[in-house]
């Protein structure tokens, strides 16, 4: 993150990150025949951090837009979910193994730290809206110091 100046890391399976970015969306147009052609194609449930959070995913790198979001909700994850690295990145991790992503056990464990990390600030997957609450970014869209 630091090499690259990013505020924002994920890491887990491509399959967990990949359903958490981008949602499946059914179209359809009306024919002349009078029946529609319809078709389904994948959309993203927020285009980049700007928009704010998609979800909980294995591993979560946080840095300075998104721990001024989060505030003092930071401390009030369980032991084990939160690990700082310095003062300007902190670890956000749900659970022990990738693998448990998906899983009943993982999804709750998800659900439960977005509620107390505010829920305002992740991506609704229930009813497809974006997030309340989003870093604050200059006017290029980078990150404030």
């Amino acid at each position: 993150m630091r090499l690259v100046q990013s505020p924002l890391a994920f890491a887990g399976l491509e399959t967990d990150l990949h359903g958490k970015q981008q949602r499946l969306v059914h179209k359809s147009i009306p024919t002349d025949t009078g029946k529609d052609f319809t078709w389904s194609e994948e959309e993203f449930t927020v285009r980049d951090y700007s928009e704010g959070l998609p979800g909980l995913v294995w591993r979560n790198f946080y840095g300075p837009p998104f721990l001024r979001m989060f505030g003092e909700r930071l401390d009030t994850l369980p032991t084990g979910s939160r690990q700082p690295f310095g003062e300007d990145i902190v670890l956000v991790q749900p659970y022990e193994l990738p693998t448990e992503a998906g899983t009943e056990a993982g999804m709750a464990r998800e659900r439960e730290l977005i509620s107390l990390l505010g829920p305002e600030c992740f991506y609704d997957h229930e009813r497809r809206t974006l997030p309340t609450r989003r870093p604050v970014l200059d006017a290029l869209g980078q990150p404030l110091h």
